[in-house]
Formats: structure tokens, sequence, C-alpha cells
């Protein structure tokens, strides 16, 4: 009897548990990965994410975090990882030394992520600086 209700508490029950963000939790890589070039998203159980890109020696990683919504993923990059906040500091740094420019650094906030069965996807195509990313990412 003792195993009956294990088994019935196990299936039924224990899911109400979990939400979405659990569920998708992991780490996804890009099935474009090669050699040098390289994509992978890891989201974690408590709405945070961190993505690690790269093509040769120009490469970055973004954190932030995420909400899920019915099949989609909504990112919303660290303060530290914003246009504006990358300009702001420019623009210190531009009076001791002229002309440094802004890094590319993805904002993953202007596009949403579709959530198959095992992989996420990027709905438009993510600008990195030395990659454009749009490929599918396989949870590993």
């Amino acid at each position: 009897m003792k195993t009956i209700f294990s088994i019935i508490f196990l299936t039924f029950l224990l899911p109400l548990g979990q939400n979405k963000t659990t569920e998708l939790s992991g780490i996804y890589y890009s099935v474009d990965n090669k050699f040098e070039k390289w994509s992978i998203m890891e989201l974690r159980e408590n709405g945070t994410f961190k993505y690690k890109y790269g093509l040769s020696a120009c490469q970055g990683d973004v954190t932030g975090t995420y909400t899920v919504n019915s099949n989609r993923i909504q990112f919303k990059n660290d303060k530290e990882f914003t246009k504006e906040y990358l300009e702001k500091e420019r623009d210190s740094l531009n009076s001791i030394f002229p002309g440094i420019g802004i890094p590319v650094i993805p904002d993953l906030s202007l596009t949403e992520w579709k959530i198959k069965k095992n992989s996420i996807k990027p709905i438009s195509e993510i600008d990195c600086g030395c990659i454009i990313e749009k490929g599918k990412h396989k949870k590993r």
C-alpha cells in the first residue's frame, strides 16, 4: 500500500511544485557550434541566465533575468550589459582616452526565444558583434 501511495504521489502531486523555470533550467548549446564558434545559453532555476558566445578571439558573455510566457522566453540583460550603461561609461572614459567605442553586446531583450521539446531558439537574429546567432540551442 505504501508503494502505491508513493507512485501516485510522485506521478500526480510532485509536478505541481515545479514551474516552467525549473523545467527549462540547464545548459543549451547551439547546433551551429563549431571549432572556433560557439553560442551557449545557461538558464538557471532562479530565473537568471548567462549567455556565452564567441568566434575565435572575439568572445563575451551576458547575464540577466528571464521570464517564461506560454512557449516563449523573454530575456532582460543586467544593467551593465545595456547600451545606456555602456554609453555612459564610454562618455566618462572619453575624457581620459579619446576615441573609445562601445563594444557590441547582444541585447537579448530585443527578441524572444521559442521553447521546443528539448531546445530553445531565438525568433530573430541576435547580433553579438562577431557572430550573428539565429540557430537552435539543444539542452545537454
